[in-house]
């Protein structure tokens, strides 16, 4: 599937090029990993070297962020209107309150989650999910949302830019970016969860 996306971005450029980049975009939150980093990826590097409107890619890769984010948003809300459809290990005496914590929290601090969202790759979904249990409005989700994608997406296509023609070294500098980002937001998380049960009103 992937292989048939590729030739088809690198066909030319139209309509259909930016559709494809867009659906990309949010299908990434929808069935993650899948296939969103890649073909945004390839549809910055056509533009950093083929020609293709950066405008129109940066346009296209956050909207359809935008999109999916709202997506997974609604997927939240649809849990949260439904707990006693939740699988049993959510609704287990240790995992429910870890939820109702991360819940709590999101009510708290949910813009600054999102507008980090992006910068976190493999966990972004996760994010509109939780924002969802939580009770968060659509606009204040789509708005932090959208900045994180504008901003992601600005910073891969300079990178874009910058390394020319060497696809396969984009590719390499950000998928390690975001086994390191995965693996530093898990070390967090232990630390984290590490220290609350240290404390003596945990």
């Amino acid at each position: 599937m992937l292989d048939e996306l590729t030739r088809l971005l690198e066909a030319g450029e139209g309509p259909l090029v930016y559709l494809v980049l867009g659906l990309a975009a949010a299908t990434e939150y929808v069935l993650p990993p899948m296939p969103g980093d890649s073909v945004s990826l390839l549809g910055i590097f056509l533009a950093a070297t083929a020609g293709y409107s950066a405008w129109l890619v940066l346009g296209s890769l956050t909207l359809g962020s935008i999109v999916g984010s709202l997506l997974a948003w609604g997927f939240g809300r649809w849990l949260d209107g439904r707990r006693e459809r939740w699988p049993r290990f959510m609704r287990h005496e240790r995992v429910a309150p870890s939820i109702a914590r991360v819940q709590a929290s999101f009510e708290r601090h949910g813009p600054a989650y999102l507008a980090v969202n992006r910068f976190l790759p493999g966990l972004r979904a996760f994010f509109f999910v939780a924002a969802g249990l939580s009770g968060m409005r659509p606009l204040p989700v789509a708005f932090w949302g959208g900045v994180s994608a504008l901003v992601w997406n600005s910073l891969l296509l300079g990178l874009g830019y910058l390394v020319g023609r060497n696809f396969a070294l984009l590719e390499r500098i950000v998928h390690g970016y975001g086994w390191g980002a995965l693996v530093a937001a898990l070390i967090a998380a232990l630390v984290y969860v590490g220290a609350k049960r240290r404390r003596p009103d945990s």
